[in-house]
């Protein structure tokens, strides 16, 4: 998580992940679940009955998050802030984003095609909470898990396109490291 490394150094750090996860805890914690990775499993899989519904409130607790991230920028700027956001956040609502594209220089960490078999192995045997949105259609006869190999890299693709359109700075993933120097150049901090 670059988040962390730019908080160690001397960033103030909202995670939108950190937020849902406190707005679910009593409900996760009925559920003997706590943490991300459990997050995923309350909200399920697209082809779990509770997803549509829990994938709903997700995305409302994650615009809830986001607002109130947002307002506390706002009212008290903290110096250099990171907002850590979800993959989800360009299915939250249009104001929402301009908000974020407003007060904030959104960064797209762009994931270069020699490890997308990894990620897609990765989410199969490690599921994190995803907005499918209606990318996610099985084939008659198609296994859930073949359906979500060969889905998920159309809602990468998908997704790319949408953080493109919503950044200000694309930094590839093996420049990653380097994000301090990075933001140091292009925001001059």
């Amino acid at each position: 998580m670059r988040s962390l490394a730019l908080e160690k150094e001397g960033f103030t750090r909202y995670s939108c992940d950190d937020l849902i996860e406190k707005e679910l805890a009593p409900e996760l914690k009925r559920l003997g679940y706590r943490g991300t990775r459990d997050v995923s499993r309350w909200m399920g899989q697209p082809y779990d009955r509770r997803y549509k519904e829990n994938s709903q409130r997700y995305l409302e607790l994650e615009a809830k998050s986001l607002a109130y991230i947002l307002n506390e920028i706002k009212k008290a700027h903290h110096g250099n802030v990171v907002v850590d956001t979800t993959g989800s956040v360009v299915y939250l609502p249009q104001r929402l984003r301009n908000a974020l594209r407003k007060q904030t220089t959104v960064i797209y960490l762009k994931t270069p095609e020699t490890i997308v078999e990894q990620m897609i192995e990765r989410y199969v045997t490690d599921p994190k909470p995803v907005i499918w949105g209606n990318i996610y259609k099985r084939l008659p006869g198609e296994k859930r898990n073949a359906t979500l190999k060969r889905c998920y890299p159309k809602l990468l693709n998908y997704r790319k396109k949408l953080y493109e359109k919503m950044s200000g700075i694309t930094v590839r993933q093996e420049q990653a490291s380097n994000i301090r120097t990075i933001l140091k150049r292009n925001l001059k901090i």
